[in-house]
Parts: C-alpha cells; sequence; structure tokens
C-alpha cells in the first residue's frame, strides 16, 4: 500500500491520492495515538485509558486488538504490517517519507522551515483534543511548530519580507497572543513596513492580555523596544536574529509540563547566566533529582538572551552507552555537518564562535565527553547536567539540587491526580511522596501509576509502598523504572564503591557513621573514608551541609539507593569479600583496590 499518513491537521491516510475511510470513530483514536507517537511503544492501559477514560469494558483489551486489526489491514505494507505487537502494546512503524510530523521534523532539522511549515493543514490532531493521550502530543508539537515558525519570520524580516510575512505573523499572533517573542517579531515586521502605530497597539495588547491572565508584566528587553518607539520618530526595530546558512535551529525538548518548585534553584542558575555572564554552569544531583527538567525548563526562558538558538543533546544513547563526539556534533549542527573527528570539532567551534547561543549538555558522565564541547571563544553559554560535580572542569556557578520539600512534592502529585484527591486525604499523599525519597522523577512516576489506579484510595496505596521491593516495584511507568536506573548508576561506579553499595544495604538504618560503615565494610577508616568519597561523588549517599571531623560525619543514603541497596544485599551472590586497605593519601576513585 502506497500510503501517506497525515496529523499535522485533521487525521488523513491518503493511499494514491485518494482518502482512506478510517472507521469509527475509536478505531481512529487508536490510529492517532499510534501515529502522534510513531516508532515508539504505546502501551495496552495508555490506549484504554485513551478510549474508556474512567469506565473501561471488561472486553477493553479484546476491543483493541480488534481494531488494531482492522487497522492493519487498512495500513499494510507489501507482506508486512506497520503496526507490530511489542510487550506492553503496539508500535507504528513509519518513515519520514510517510508521516508529515516525521517529515516536518526532518526538514526542519535540515534547515528548510519553509517546506516545514508547508506541511501543516490546521491544528494538529484537529479533532482529537478531548483525549488527553492525543492531546499531549498534538501541543507538543503545535510548540514544535512555534518554534521553527519564528526561525523563519526571523530570516523573512531580515531579508526585507514584506505584507505577506506580516500577515502569517498576525495570524499565527492570535493563535498565541501571549507568546512573546512572535509578538516582538510581529512588532519588528510592522516597524519594518512603517506602520509603528500599529507596533505600538500589539504592545499594549500584549501588555493587557498578560496583566490579566497570568499577572505578569512584558520582559526587559519587549519593554526597551517599545520605549524607543515612544522616544524615537522614526526608530528602528531590533535587528532579529537571522540564521546564517544551514545554522543549527533552536531546539529543545518540550517544557515539562508540570514542572513544580524549584524557584530558587531556576532564579540562581538564571542569575548565574544572566546577570553574572557565566559561559559554564553545572548542574548536579543524585538520579531522579530532576536536573534536565531544570535547565530545560530555564532554557526555554532565556530565548532574549541567547538570540542565536536554545540547543540540547544527550551524551548518552537509550541503552545508557556513550555517544560518539562526530554523533553529537551531528545533531547540534546541520545534517551535512562534518563527519570526521577533528573537522566536527573543528565546526562546532567556528558555529559557536560566531553566536550567541546556550546548549543544555545533558548526562554528563566524565570531564573528557564535556570539554569539546565547550566554546573556545564567543558569547555562548553551557548548562552541563550531570550526578557528579566534574570538578575538572572550569565552571562558574555550581548548582546543586536534591530531593523536594514535602509541599513541593505533594504539589507535583496533585497536578497529575487531582488536587481535589490529595486534599481529601493530604496525610496519606505526605506518606506516599515520602516513600519515594521527595524525588520528582520518583514522585513523578508514583502519580502516573495513582493517575492511572483512581480507584484506589490513596491510604491503601501507601501501604504497598511499605518494604525496599514494594516501593520499587511500585515507582514503574511505562519503560521508566527506578530499579533500572539505579543499576545503571550503581553499575558505573568503580569498583570498590560498587561492591561496597551492597555491603551499605546490610545496615539496619540509612543513616551511620564512619565507624559503622568501616564495621559493615570490613575495612580500615582511611579505606572506608576513600570509598564513602567516591559514592559521594557520584550522589549515591549525602552528608548533612556542614563541617565536622571525618569520625564525627553522618552519612546518609536516600531512601531509593537505600531500598536498592538492600535488594542487592539480600541477594549477594558469592559471598562478599574484604575490603583492602588503601594508603593515607589522595586516590582518584579509578585506583582504588578492588575487593
Amino acid at each position: 500500500m502506497n500510503a501517506g499518513f497525515g496529523i499535522l491537521g485533521p487525521l488523513q491516510v491518503v493511499e494514491n491520492g485518494r482518502s482512506v475511510d478510517l472507521g469509527s470513530r475509536k478505531q481512529q483514536v487508536v490510529l492517532a495515538a499510534l501515529l502522534s507517537r510513531a516508532n515508539s511503544l504505546v502501551s495496552f492501559d495508555a490506549l484504554v485509558e485513551a478510549l474508556w477514560d474512567e469506565a473501561p469494558p471488561q472486553t477493553a483489551r479484546k476491543n483493541i486488538q480488534v481494531y488494531v486489526s482492522a487497522l492493519r489491514r487498512l495500513v499494510s505494507e507489501g507482506s508486512g504490517s506497520r503496526i507490530s505487537y511489542q510487550t506492553g502494546g503496539y508500535v507504528f512503524h513509519a518513515a519520514p517519507a510517510e508521516l508529515d510530523s516525521l517529515r516536518f521534523e526532518q526538514q526542519a532539522r535540515s534547515g528548510a522551515p519553509a517546506e516545514a511549515l508547508g506541511l501543516w493543514r490546521g491544528p494538529a490532531l484537529d479533532g482529537f483534543q478531548d483525549v488527553p493521550l492525543i492531546s499531549a502530543a498534538a501541543q507538543r508539537l503545535e510548540r514544535r511548530f512555534l518554534v521553527v515558525f519564528e526561525d523563519w519570520a526571523e530570516a523573512e524580516i531580515a531579508a526585507g519580507g514584506g505584507s505577506a510575512t506580516i500577515e502569517r505573523l498576525t495570524e499565527v499572533a492570535q493563535r498565541h497572543p501571549l507568546r512573546e517573542r512572535l509578538r516582538m517579531l510581529q512588532m519588528t515586521a510592522l516597524c519594518r513596513a512603517g506602520r509603528r502605530s500599529e507596533a505600538l497597539a500589539v504592545y499594549d495588547e500584549l501588555r493587557q492580555a498578560l496583566a490579566h491572565e497570568l499577572g505578569l508584566s512584558p520582559s526587559q528587553a519587549l519593554v526597551g523596544f517599545y520605549q524607543s518607539l515612544l522616544r524615537e520618530p522614526e526608530p528602528t526595530a531590533p535587528e532579529p536574529d537571522a540564521p546564517a546558512r544551514g545554522r543549527a535551529p533552536s531546539l529543545l525538548p518540550w517544557d515539562p509540563p508540570a514542572f513544580t518548585g524549584r524557584t530558587a534553584a531556576v532564579r540562581r542558575l538564571r542569575d548565574a547566566l544572566v546577570r553574572d555572564g557565566n559561559r559554564l554552569t553545572v548542574v548536579t544531583g543524585p538520579l531522579g533529582a530532576g536536573k534536565t527538567a531544570l535547565a530545560v525548563h530555564l532554557a526555554h526562558r532565556l530565548g532574549d538572551h541567547f538570540p542565536d538558538g536554545r540547543l540540547f543533546v544527550r551524551l548518552r544513547g537509550e541503552d545508557g552507552t556513550p555517544r560518539p563526539f562526530e554523533d553529537v556534533v551531528s545533531q547540534l549542527l546541520p545534517v551535512d555537518s562534518p563527519r570526521s573527528l577533528p573537522e566536527a570539532r573543528r565546526a562546532w567551534q567556528l558555529w559557536l564562535a560566531e553566536r550567541r547561543a546556550l546548549v543544555v549538555i545533558d548526562d554528563a558522565r566524565r570531564e573528557s565527553e564535556v570539554r569539546p564541547l565547550l566554546p573556545e571563544s564567543g558569547d555562548s553559554a553551557v548548562i552541563v547536567t550531570a550526578r557528579s560535580r566534574l570538578a575538572g572542569l572550569e565552571a562558574g556557578y555550581r548548582l546543586r539540587i536534591s530531593s523536594f520539600a514535602v509541599d513541593e512534592a505533594v504539589a507535583l502529585l496533585g497536578r497529575t491526580i487531582g488536587r481535589e484527591r490529595v486534599a481529601a486525604d493530604r496525610r496519606s499523599a505526605e506518606l506516599i511522596v515520602t516513600a519515594t525519597g521527595l524525588l520528582p522523577l520518583g514522585v513523578r512516576l508514583v502519580a502516573d501509576r495513582l493517575a492511572l489506579l483512581r480507584h484506589v484510595p490513596l491510604r491503601e496505596y501507601a501501604e504497598r509502598m511499605v518494604g525496599a521491593r514494594a516501593l520499587l516495584d511500585e515507582l514503574t511507568a511505562g519503560d521508566v523504572a527506578i530499579r533500572a536506573r539505579l543499576a545503571e548508576a550503581i553499575g558505573e561506579l568503580p569498583e570498590p564503591a560498587h561492591r561496597a553499595v551492597p555491603r551499605l544495604g546490610m545496615l539496619p538504618e540509612p543513616v551511620f557513621t564512619l565507624e559503622q560503615a568501616a564495621a559493615v565494610l570490613d575495612a580500615d577508616e582511611n579505606t572506608a573514608v576513600r570509598v564513602l568519597e567516591s559514592l559521594l561523588e557520584a550522589s549515591i549517599i549525602t552528608v548533612p551541609g556542614v563541617e565536622m571531623l571525618a569520625h564525627t560525619v553522618r552519612y546518609e543514603i536516600p531512601v531509593l539507593p537505600y531500598a536498592y541497596a538492600r535488594e542487592m544485599a539480600a541477594s549477594a551472590n558469592p559471598p562478599f569479600t574484604t575490603i583492602k586497605p588503601v594508603a593515607n593519601h589522595l586516590h582518584t576513585a579509578r585506583h582504588y583496590p578492588s575487593f
């Protein structure tokens, strides 16, 4: 079947130029859900919720199988099927040439924004906004559309785009009246066309809307432009950032919709980048503390300060292995970027030197992974997220985040499962989030489960989380599981620190002294201190934020690593061996002896 699939507008399947009848509404919901997450697993549970919300029939799974079977007949390709079953759900397989949303992303990345924008036929997945699963995907696509559209508009204005550009800007601004970058571009285009009074009216409309809807004032950059319009008889509009041919796009993951708390951390990191002009900041913290969410959330708010783009790259692949430097740079630079290592480094440094961009480098494990990506000159800035301090990097500012306060964790839980449900049993809600160690990832996973288990009272669910194995079993949602994340983090430790974790799981309490650690590790205190410092560096254990003598320090294993350590201790085989002492001088983690 030579078919094309469309979700950038109303759902459609076209075969040989003719639209295909997609069947019943529920069958279309299944197809829309699969297409909105093409080439990724959509779970049975997600499909059940999308189709029946809170009241699925007993035959729900059978019905889904019937819908999928019918869709396979509609969209099959030769002897194979585009829809495959995988454990727990289905995957719709599509290439960019077949699905408009994938083609849109491909063209946007390759520097063809006009062609990418031309694929849109209306609001993404129009007609399915009442289905939360699909609505979330539609909103994500709409945010991506706006970034590409704004980049295109900047280039058009710089090239002397006329009334057609103003009309398109006005049309999109009417759908997104509170988006400042869009409004700034609209004002700039109007000024360039000699329509200053209309530009002033746009500012006034935005100012009133921000105050009424959000209780906010326009940004300083927008206020400054407005004041220049008032002062000068013929003001010059600020130059929008006209991307050089083949420049990398401004591309961030979508801003976490349930981002909660971290007000002080966001302010400190923003001040470090904007007020103090630091070009390298490092955000550290334990697994699940929300380092990436914080960095992305802030980066979305710094467009005015980094006009040449805000970029994001992960240093690890889906399987957790390091990505080659050439692969990382190919994501940041255009698709025709150099392939060899020396050429890739040179091209990346040249790109940075000519621009003021913000780059978020996520999940760094070693300084050597980060250094080649840091700007050697120019005004670009970098945020690095890592579990360890990466002390070898000369960072201008370091920010460590840890767990939520109880109120923040409860607020995040309420945003997902409903504030009324939390308010009805606040005590149980607090017990649940405390059981997760108050870590954002843990709270999010348990909230996702509770959103599905609407019939389970919070008090009953809190009781289910008692015990290490039960706790880790509950902290799973889709393909994200705390146990797997902890296994990866602990597995990457230096051998002595790795082997110390299950021994620490033998401690009766998660808070302990150096003397207790040395006893359970069967090591002298000098050796124990160095092993514990390795675990501190990796954010597996913590200490109070006060200075004291080494033998009086009280260490603590946070809730989730402690639960996993107890599991490891219970299943340790072969039996533990003795830790060998080390000399009384500084060692790096990699030079610890085996034990």
